[in-house]
This record gives C-alpha cells, structure tokens and sequence, in this order.
C-alpha cells in the first residue's frame, strides 16, 4: 500500500466517529453481518498457534466488541435462526457471531463472554479437534517450524523430501508446507518427523491442552448455541479430491452427532478453500454453508454461501475498531454496498 493509500485509509476511520452510528446502523437495516473469530485466548499462552495461526482475540476484547454492537440494537442469531425463517425486519439489523476451528478456548473464556451478555453463537467444531486425540497435521506443522531444536530438521527433510529452497525457513516454510503442498507428502513429512524424534507423546499432550472435550461441546449446545461442522482433519479443500472432501463432511457430521445426539446442518470451509461444484456435494450432508467470502447476508443470500468477515486481528486504533464492526472490513467499497 502506497502512503497516499494509507494516509487515505487512515483518513476513512473519521467517518467511523460515534455522531455517525445512525448512518452505519441504516445502512444494516434487514441483513445480517456474521463475524468469525478463531481464538479467545491472551497472546502468548500458545505461542506456536501465535505465530503461525490467527492471532488470538483476549476475552475482554470480544466482550468490549459483541457489547458495543448489543448496544446498538443488534439482533444476535444462529445460522438455526436463519433456517427458521427469524430475520430481521426491515428497521433491525442482525450479528451472527461465528467461531471456527474449534479450540478449547473458544468453549472456555469464549463461552464465558457470551453467557455474561447474554447472546447465542455458532461454533463450527473441526470433529478431529478433540482432546484424546492426535495433534492434527496444521498444529503439528505449526509445533514443529516454532521448537527452536525441531525446526531446522523440518526444513532441512523438507528440502531433501520435497527439493524445497535451501533457503525456505520459518514463516514461509510453514506457509509453503500448509498452502501449496499435497496434504498426503505434509502427513508423510510430519511421521517422519515423529518417528525420527519421538515426539508423539508431545504432541499428544499438546492435542489434550488445547482441544475441547465432548463434554466442552454438549456444555455448549445446552446453553443454547449451535454446534456445526468445521470438516474433519480441518483439511483444505484445495488439497484433496472432491470424494475425500465429501469423506471428511461425512464424518464429521458423524462424530458431531454421536457426541450430541443431532445432526449437524451447517458447514464452514476449513481455510475458506471452495472450488467450484463444492456446494452441490454440501448440499447432500447440510442445509447452510459458511464462506468468508465478507458481504452482508440478506433474504435472498444463497444458504449454500452465506458469507462472513473474519476479526482483521489487533485493531490500530478506537476508530479502526468501530470501522471493523459496522463494516467487516477495512477496505473500499464497502462489500454489500449499493
């Protein structure tokens, strides 16, 4: 971004001012704007999640910004809500509030937030994610490329097993393994990786610490939020063939609904990766689809892609803030602008 842009970005925080909250609020009237988070969870706690994952949202934060938006009159409902035909009128406006991947934070402090405001949720559970279970392959990858003793063993086998650069480390090592490598030769490299060292027994105690229980999930589905499916092994679509992208739906809805007792009917994209003819396989194991494709939901939005924005992380400044809640962005033109 040029500094012309940037001062200009800047410049637009001002129309973000509270004299101009009616503005924003009209501009909202009839749809529904679906927020995701990822983690609620203090920097630093997880310190590989931190530096390859999405940065965390601190539990005071998410309060501060599901109650500013509370305080505006926003209707806070489900994708189950949407299902049932509850939308808001043409003088309200909707919040879904959205959490993928699945960690045990979410179900921890994030349950927490929402229990003191008093608001519902969505929670997108990867079934692979549980405690009791292997450490799956991202958080593997992510464990490894942040050790300081297992990191440069990563990248020297991958260079040997995968002819990557010698001088691919760190960051774009991790971002080369995740986005642009076949999920089978990333599986193959991290066995060897926990034959080579004996690590399996960190990892799973790692896979313990961080991922929710069956009981985390129930806990939240009594107190009124809805539990939907994340996929499997939390999987990029981009890096498997469309009937192992089908296998990864099917169970998960089924291990979502043997820990439930229902059918999960709402699905969210791992890693936002969808390719074309997607919807029609959901739609043989779901009634909705979540992207994060950012725009605003109306009536006629299709439920097979109902977008959303994703938390942008740590905002620069009050205004950005504000910004980020009216809009779900902090671009121009607005998405769902008319």
């Amino acid at each position: 971004m040029s500094d012309l842009a940037r001062l200009a970005n800047r410049a637009a925080d001002l129309l973000f001012v509270p004299p101009l909250d009616g503005l924003w609020r009209r501009r909202l009237r009839g749809k529904v704007l679906c927020l995701l988070y990822h983690r609620v969870d203090e920097p630093g706690r997880i310190p590989f999640l931190d530096r390859f994952g999405v940065p965390p949202i601190p539990a005071a934060e998410l309060a501060g910004e599901l109650g500013f938006l509370q305080r505006q009159g926003a209707r806070f409902l489900t994708f189950a809500d949407l299902r049932q035909g509850h939308f808001p009128g043409p003088d309200d406006f909707g919040v879904i509030v959205s959490f993928d991947d699945g960690l045990r934070c979410n179900y921890r402090e994030g349950l927490e937030v929402l229990a003191a405001l008093g608001l519902p949720a969505v929670f997108f559970q990867s079934s692979g994610m549980l405690a009791g279970q292997a450490l799956i392959w991202e958080h593997s990858l992510y464990w490894y490329g942040d050790h300081p003793e297992f990191a440069p063993h990563l990248a020297d086998l991958a260079r040997r097993e995968l002819d990557l650069p010698a001088n691919l480390q760190g960051a774009e090592l991790i971002a080369r393994l995740r986005d642009h490598t076949p999920i089978d030769r990333v599986r193959s490299l991290l066995a060897a990786m926990a034959e080579r060292w004996g690590t399996l027994a960190e990892l799973a105690a790692l896979a313990e610490r961080i991922y929710p229980t069956p009981a985390d999930l129930r806990r939240a589905r009594q107190a009124g939020h809805e539990v939907a499916s994340h996929g499997h092994h939390h999987v990029p679509r981009r890096s498997i063939s469309a009937n192992d992208f089908e296998a990864e739906l099917i169970d998960s809805a089924a291990v979502l609904e043997r820990i439930l007792g229902e059918v999960p009917r709402s699905f969210s994209y791992p890693f936002n990766s969808h390719q074309a003819g997607d919807e029609r396989i959901c739609g043989r194991h779901f009634s909705q689809v979540a992207t994060v494709d950012g725009g605003l939901i109306t009536p006629s939005t299709p439920p097979l892609a109902l977008p959303r924005f994703t938390w942008p992380g740590p905002h620069r400044n009050r205004l950005r803030r504000r910004r980020w809640l009216w809009t779900g962005s902090m671009g121009w033109p607005l998405p769902g602008a008319r």
